[in-house]
């Protein structure tokens, strides 16, 4: 397996790759700003995070230019988040908890997903002749920008949003449900209120894990990730008891489980696509190796040749 060498922008590339991350990280305030709707601000989130990440892929046309812009929305983001916790401690002291709520935790998943899936789109038809080495060489680049910017962002949303959702009561007694699918029962049901919710969360909160996971190491097998995301998960859980930031429940285990298994197959079916697409010669797009059947079988001939 070759592995991507460093391919630079040049500074002018770059300089307008980091602008459109500012403009980026500037989307969420600025649609909160203008529409009190929410639906309507994730709608003008969404456009608009599109039409930029558009205009950087087809005006650059190179893939590093979207990758660089989703790094620098990412670390501004984490940076800002910082920011308002020191000003919040500042200001309020010890009545002052970090809180990501639900529009900011929207915002900055449109905002990873769109860019993303427009490149993988545009790779995904890439075919014979568009199909050149630089080009492959350059969308592996791009990955390497699109995990470290998710893991980022996916490491601040576990911390502040899973474990640490408010100030911890270590004092106080702690919350159980050890009643097997018993939380996912009163969910179905209706029992609790707030039960799609609940499933959606942590059915999917290991899915980011799992599938940057399937980009560092494709030939990683879904047993592999099962027993990672039921590591995982049984840590969360211990956390949040001893934090007593949450209810520890034997259901969420399963559901980070499912979370895991979502992620191994949406990665795999990007593959699968691709594969179709390219008649087997590209089995593997989502991965830092940029080399296809393609490109090994003319080394081979032209070693022939010498």
């Amino acid at each position: 397996m070759n592995f991507l060498p460093i391919r630079k922008l040049t500074i002018g590339e770059l300089f307008v790759s980091i602008a459109g991350g500012i403009m980026l990280f500037l989307l969420p305030n600025d649609a909160k700003n203008q529409i009190n709707d929410l639906s309507l601000a994730y709608s003008y989130v969404f456009i608009f995070s599109l039409v930029i990440s558009v205009a950087l892929i087809f005006t650059i046309k190179k893939y590093e230019s979207l990758g660089m812009a989703m790094m620098t929305n990412s670390i501004i983001t984490v940076a800002n988040f910082f920011i308002y916790i020191i000003n919040g401690i500042l200001t309020k002291g010890k009545d002052f908890w970090a809180v990501i709520t639900e529009y900011q935790l929207v915002s900055m998943f449109i905002l990873w997903v769109v860019p993303f899936f427009l490149a993988v789109s545009i790779r995904l038809m890439r075919n014979g002749l568009a199909d050149t080495s630089d080009s492959r060489m350059r969308f592996s680049h791009f990955l390497l920008f699109a995990i470290r910017s998710l893991m980022m962002i996916y490491i601040l949303v576990i911390v502040f949003r899973n474990l640490l959702p408010y100030r911890p009561h270590m004092s106080e007694e702690r919350n159980f449900d050890m009643r097997l699918f018993g939380m996912i029962g009163d969910c179905l049901n209706g029992t609790n209120e707030n039960g799609m919710i609940y499933l959606l969360w942590n059915g999917l909160i290991l899915a980011p894990l799992s599938f940057s996971l399937m980009i560092l190491n494709p030939k990683m097998k879904l047993w592999h990730l099962t027993i990672i995301c039921f590591s995982t998960g049984v840590t969360f859980e211990i956390i949040q008891f001893a934090l007593n930031t949450g209810i520890v429940c034997s259901d969420d285990v399963f559901l980070y489980m499912f979370g895991g298994a979502v992620g191994f197959l949406l990665k795999r079916l990007i593959d699968l696509i691709r594969s179709a697409i390219t008649s087997g010669q590209d089995k593997c797009m989502l991965s830092f190796s940029y080399t296809l059947k393609s490109d090994n079988a003319r080394q081979k001939i032209d070693l022939k040749e010498e």
